[in-house]
């Protein structure tokens, strides 16, 4: 058989690189649905979303960047300048995994919120808006979700201790105004 000419092998990476891309986003969505649907559960917001599809987001993109590292070396040029970055981001591969960074650290993010507003008992429009943002637009939804806990509970620290009974009585009064 003919030997794949450049061009051949560089219509095959991109390929690769989308179904790379297509795969970790696929896991990432799912996890995120699963964690929106049911945050209070513990093997969704502590095993799933908070260490198993982190981990092997966190699994490929290593893969791909000591692959890319190993294959071309250091980045070329400056990636402390806007140029230079979007220098390296031109290769398929470390664009996708560059995203697959940004999946990985807003799945984490997002089961930490899943997690504290089921903890304060953040009422569930207000805690889904703030997994949703975090999913699409990472830092707004992580500002929507401080944001709620600081006005519902006046809560700074992100430590698991129960909230206590007069914040708790205020965020139960919240809620049920919410519901009618």
């Amino acid at each position: 058989p003919p030997r794949p000419t450049p061009r051949d092998r560089i219509k095959l990476s991109m390929v690769a690189a989308q179904r790379f891309f297509e795969i970790t986003n696929t896991a990432a969505l799912l996890a995120w649905i699963a964690l929106v649907l049911f945050p209070g559960r513990r093997v969704v917001a502590h095993l799933v979303c908070g260490i198993v599809v982190p981990t092997l987001l966190a699994i490929g993109y290593a893969a791909v960047i000591g692959w890319k590292l190993t294959q071309n070396g250091p980045p070329p040029g400056d990636v402390m300048t806007i140029a230079g970055l979007r220098a390296v981001f031109a290769d398929d591969w470390v664009f996708a995994a560059a995203w697959t960074h940004y999946l990985c650290f807003d799945m984490v993010v997002g089961a930490w919120i899943a997690r504290d507003a089921v903890r304060l008992g953040i009422p569930w429009p207000l805690r889904t808006v703030a997994l949703v943002l975090t999913f699409l637009a990472g830092p707004v939804g992580f500002l929507i979700h401080v944001i709620a806990r600081l006005t519902l509970w006046r809560a700074v620290a992100t430590d698991d201790h129960a909230p206590s009974p007069s914040t708790s009585l205020q965020c139960r009064m919240l809620r049920s105004s919410s519901a009618s």
